[in-house]
């Protein structure tokens, strides 16, 4: 895909999702199948999307928000814990935050526990 220099570059946010779930395989995946003419913006916690292996590395001009909101200690894939839920709604929290001060054009967001936010005492039907 080619854009003209007129072409303003799309600033795509990506939200992780529930940290035990599927979310940083997707979008590690993802990485690697965009357009380069993108600016990327991950919003997550480093030490768990680290956890997921993939072979093919698409982490060129994508830039990495850190909320640092998973305890390192009993954290496993798949599991539902509150702890999850409630980094799960501050990911989504700190993207639109971005997208109203201009920073983000749209945002993608990985699937969510709706019962580990509901135990993180968000409430989703």
């Amino acid at each position: 895909m080619k854009i003209s220099k007129k072409q303003k570059i799309a600033r795509i946010g990506i939200t992780m999702g529930d940290p035990s779930g599927i979310g940083p395989a997707i979008i590690k995946k993802a990485l690697a199948r965009l357009y380069k003419n993108t600016n990327i913006t991950i919003i997550g916690d480093r030490w768990v999307f680290d956890k997921v292996r993939y072979t093919e590395s698409g982490m060129q001009n994508v830039k990495f928000i850190d909320l640092k909101n998973v305890a390192r200690s009993n954290f496993s894939f798949g599991r539902v814990k509150a702890e999850y839920g409630r980094a799960s709604i501050e990911y989504l929290d700190k993207a639109l935050g971005l997208i109203e001060n201009n920073e983000l054009d749209c945002l993608v967001t990985c699937p969510i526990s709706k019962e580990s936010i509901n135990l993180a005492g968000y409430r989703y039907t």
